[in-house]
């Protein structure tokens, strides 16, 4: 009997979130460096960058435009993106009424719960690509929706490029039949859970 990888059998957890704010605000960044406490080296970058204990970290610009990355959910970054309209508005004096957001990236940690015969897979699949030698897992890039996978033989897969979190279970889908068409699928992971 073929193995087959379906769907609802992968786990899936974001890793990284990026997304670009716009807060339709000026910002003085030497004033936002030394009141926040944020990083702010005109010589080397335009922006200010403010890390937060949280682990995440806004790239501020005059423009009132900004760069959230680090978060690991859409929770995460609206908790992020609120927090800071409360610091700009009480040590800034910067009222933010409004904030446009566009993601950028995410980036989502995959468990296939199988192993993977990367060479067969990289000899069946056109938009597929493999060194070992270089690196141990095989690039598979995909384009409605345009993303890549990093796929490694033990079945656990890193998926980068999406913008959209509707996208991501079509981009998945997609993996998956393109893996058990291409019959590069070994067999069950030992530490598969048993249903």
């Amino acid at each position: 009997m073929t193995i087959q990888v379906k769907l609802e059998d992968v786990d899936r957890q974001v890793q990284n979130l990026v997304a670009s704010l716009n807060f339709h605000v000026s910002f003085k960044l030497p004033e936002v460096s030394r009141i926040l406490g944020a990083d702010y080296d005109p010589s080397n970058f335009p922006g200010a960058i403010y890390r937060k204990r949280d682990g995440y970290t806004f790239l501020l610009f005059r423009n009132g435009k900004s760069v959230l990355a680090g978060v690991k959910s859409f929770d995460q970054m609206n908790a992020a993106i609120d927090k800071f309209k409360v610091e700009a508005k009480e040590k800034l004096g910067i009222e933010i009424t409004k904030v446009d957001i566009e993601i950028q990236n995410l980036v989502l940690s995959l468990d296939l719960h199988v192993e993977i015969n990367l060479e067969h897979f990289v000899h069946e699949v056109y938009d597929s690509y493999y060194s070992p030698e270089l690196f141990p897992g095989l690039t598979f890039k995909i384009y409605d929706p345009p993303a890549t996978f990093l796929v490694f033989s033990s079945g656990k897969c890193v998926l980068v490029g999406l913008k959209r979190l509707e996208d991501v279970d079509r981009a998945i889908g997609k993996l998956c039949a393109t893996l058990n068409k291409s019959g590069a699928i070994r067999g069950i992971r030992e530490d598969k859970p048993k249903d």
